[in-house]
């Protein structure tokens, strides 16, 4: 007589054979499976985004269905008999050491893990040193070894594998009963937990391609968006599992990797996603750290029953949890959109030291000392919010003492202090790309300031009119060429206070070809364009570096050319193109405050006029942090027309009221700048109020 077969119907594969396997091991402990049917996949997604949806069970019977169908597809000699049963055992234990609100709770509890001023007394670091440290025993790793597996999650830089360690602890929790059964060896034991955590494994690379391609598909599906139906003969029939250009115009699996690059980009990574989790976990780790938290109830609980916990205060026993109010009413305010944050910029692959994480970048750019909650803290109280993280695809290789983070900035629409967003500009200055990084930045404050919502910056003429002056200063008594960039560049690059610039390899690159260029191919700079790309890197250096004794006496050099070639031009047109360069060279070498940033070009954006009409351009913008520790806003509208308040006083007005809307703590300044007396020919800028802003 034939065995009867059990079937489960499933959205994704329609229907599923139920093993023998998953028959005892769910029927035996059933609280741990149970539980993942309260908790979702897709962890805090669903509060944002309803149609992603669904439970950690179904993706977990999911991967155990992958592998179940790779190990029917693989032959013996690839995954001999000792090692199919514990693979079908580590699928199935997977996913039960997930929290609730699965990596958002982990990634909040290894935060938590890290804060406080007395690490003796940190329960929520002892907590995950207790399990991760027992699970790391049982493999024999030496003191080093576990050490590593330790800092890589502590640091945040693995944290979304903390889950699978739990997921060991309960399984040596289970060992005896589930050894009895199927008569396992201890070495056994050790092949299931290595499946779980250790990367090096085969055991955990079958495991990890299942679980990829399970969710990939899945997520597809409740999203919306492409549906993928693999066959598990092709994607896992290959040698070794791999589809051969013969058989197949696609593979499989880079099928399933072009789909998840989508799904980050679009889903996971989107911008409400990411402010919303990271404040999320600075409120868990808070919850965490609080004296009347029980840690147990990061294992017992599910996900209405933990939201439940940390909005209305209340234990699955609807007795008072006690936890501090204050952060209580965060989490209902999240919950329930009462806080809206937006990105101010996103910087990709930012290097800084190797021996620093997250945490303690966090600490530097925030310029705060360490304490149990200042980290915490800083996003209700300030208004701003850093979402750092490891660069997981750097694009370029990098010095052996540094490591690539992305960095994204996001501020409160309801409590918008621009002093702050300045202070993290200053401290970011002297990492980032003067092309790309600083592009981002400049592009994402005018946004801000502008009042469509859209803003672009605009100025390539600044550009050739500098390059031409540096083509004036070469070409005359002084220098020869290329003569004055290599000066020029020698000093920039030997100020060690800007030391940290020349890690990124983005300046590394630009101050390297500039120099070859100048020094070894002296026939190609005319050619080459190379002096636009040395101004255009130039601009976007930190003001404060072209302020040194050294280094101002190249800027003054340009400056007294510009006013020298505005004096001699006869086209108004490029007049006032050099006007206007001139008055940048000068707020360049001008020292204001403790700290300058300057955008030229900014071009508010209107999607109901074409862009060659857009007639709210803005020459030069002067951000700063002054004396007192405020930050101030000086708008400069630039001409050298003889109605240049008609011209400018209304646009000037506009601009100034919106950002005073905005950022309300910042000082607004606006002024004309026209030529000292052109009708003598002298266009030395002379700076005249208008009357508008004034603000603070």
């Amino acid at each position: 007589m034939a065995e009867k077969r059990d079937f489960r119907y499933d959205p994704l594969y329609r229907v599923m054979d139920l093993t023998e396997e998953i028959r005892y091991i769910e029927g035996k402990f059933k609280r741990l499976f149970d539980r993942l049917k309260g908790i979702s996949n897709l962890g805090l997604i669903p509060e944002i985004l309803e149609m992603a949806r669904y439970p950690k069970y179904e993706h977990h019977l999911g991967t155990v269905y992958q592998v179940n169908c790779l190990l029917d597809c693989v032959d013996k000699y690839l995954i001999p008999a000792k090692y199919r049963l514990p693979l079908k055992l580590s699928a199935l234990f997977l996913h039960v050491g997930h929290l609730p609100f699965t990596y958002s709770t982990e990634r909040a509890l290894l935060l938590a893990s890290n804060l406080g001023t007395d690490k003796r007394d940190n329960k929520a670091k002892e907590y995950v040193k207790k399990k991760v440290g027992k699970v790391l025993k049982q493999i024999n790793f030496n003191q080093r070894k576990q050490e590593k597996h330790l800092e890589s999650l502590f640091s945040l830089e693995n944290y979304k594998s903390l889950y699978k360690y739990f997921s060991c602890w309960i399984f040596l929790e289970k060992w005896s009963t589930i050894k009895g059964k199927y008569d396992l060896e201890d070495d056994q034991k050790e092949i299931i937990i290595r499946n779980l955590i250790e990367p090096d494994s085969d055991g955990y690379k079958f495991l990890e391609l299942a679980d990829k391609v399970d969710f990939v598909q899945r997520d597809a599906l409740y999203f919306g968006t492409v549906r993928l139906e693999l066959s598990p003969k092709h994607l896992y029939g290959g040698e070794p599992l791999e589809a051969t250009s013969e058989n197949f115009s696609v593979d499989e699996k880079r099928l399933i990797d072009i789909n998840l690059d989508y799904l980050k980009e679009r889903f996971y990574d989107s911008d409400k996603i990411r402010w919303f989790s990271r404040l999320y976990e600075k409120i868990v780790a808070s919850l965490i750290l609080s004296s009347n938290f029980k840690m147990e109830w990061l294992d017992e609980f599910d996900d209405p029953k933990f939201k439940r916990l940390i909005t209305e205060n209340i234990t699955q026993s609807n007795k008072p949890a006690k936890l501090p109010i204050n952060w209580i009413k965060r989490a209902q305010d999240l919950f329930e959109s009462r806080i809206e944050f937006s990105l101010v910029f996103k910087l990709p692959d930012v290097p800084f030291e190797k021996q620093k994480n997250v945490i303690e970048i966090e600490y530097d750019l925030l310029q705060k000392n360490r304490s149990t909650r200042g980290l915490l803290n800083y996003p209700f109280e300030k208004g701003i919010l850093l979402d750092i993280d490891y660069s997981t695809k750097p694009e370029y290789p990098l010095h052996p003492n540094y490591q690539q983070f992305s960095v994204s900035v996001f501020q409160d629409n309801t409590q918008t202090k621009f002093i702050e967003l300045l202070k993290i500009i200053e401290q970011l200055s002297k990492y980032c790309s003067i092309i790309s990084h600083i592009k981002s930045i400049r592009k994402g404050i005018c946004k801000q300031f502008s009042w469509t919502g859209s803003a672009r910056v605009y100025n390539e003429n600044v550009i050739d009119a500098i390059s031409e002056a540096i083509t004036n200063i070469e070409n005359g008594d002084i220098y020869s060429k290329g003569e004055f960039i290599s000066s020029f560049l020698k000093e920039i690059s030997s100020i060690k206070t800007f030391d940290k610039l020349w890690h990124n390899i983005e300046n590394q690159a630009w101050l390297y070809y500039i120099k070859h260029i100048v020094e070894k191919r002296k026939e190609h700079i005319e050619k080459s364009n190379i002096r636009k790309f040395f101004v255009e890197g130039l601009l976007s250096l930190p003001v404060r570096l072209l302020q040194f004794k050294f280094t101002k006496k190249h800027i003054d050099e340009i400056y007294s050319m510009l006013l020298e070639m505005i004096s001699s031009e006869e086209s108004n047109e490029k007049k006032g193109y050099l006007f206007e360069s001139l008055w940048l060279i000068d707020r360049i070498r001008n020292k204001r405050g403790s700290f300058q940033f300057l955008i030229n070009g900014m071009i508010v954006e209107d999607s109901s006029k074409p862009k060659k009409r857009d007639i709210h351009e803005y020459d030069v913008i002067e951000l700063f942090i002054n004396e007192g520790g405020g930050a101030e806003c000086w708008i400069y509208a630039c001409s050298i027309a003889n109605n240049y308040k008609q011209r400018n006083e209304e646009q000037l007005k506009v601009l100034a009221e919106r950002i005073n809307k905005v950022y309300q703590d910042l000082k607004i300044r606006t002024r004309y700048i026209i030529p000292e007396n052109k009708n003598d020919n002298i266009w030395k800028p002379k700076e005249k109020e208008t009357g508008v802003g004034n603000w603070n």
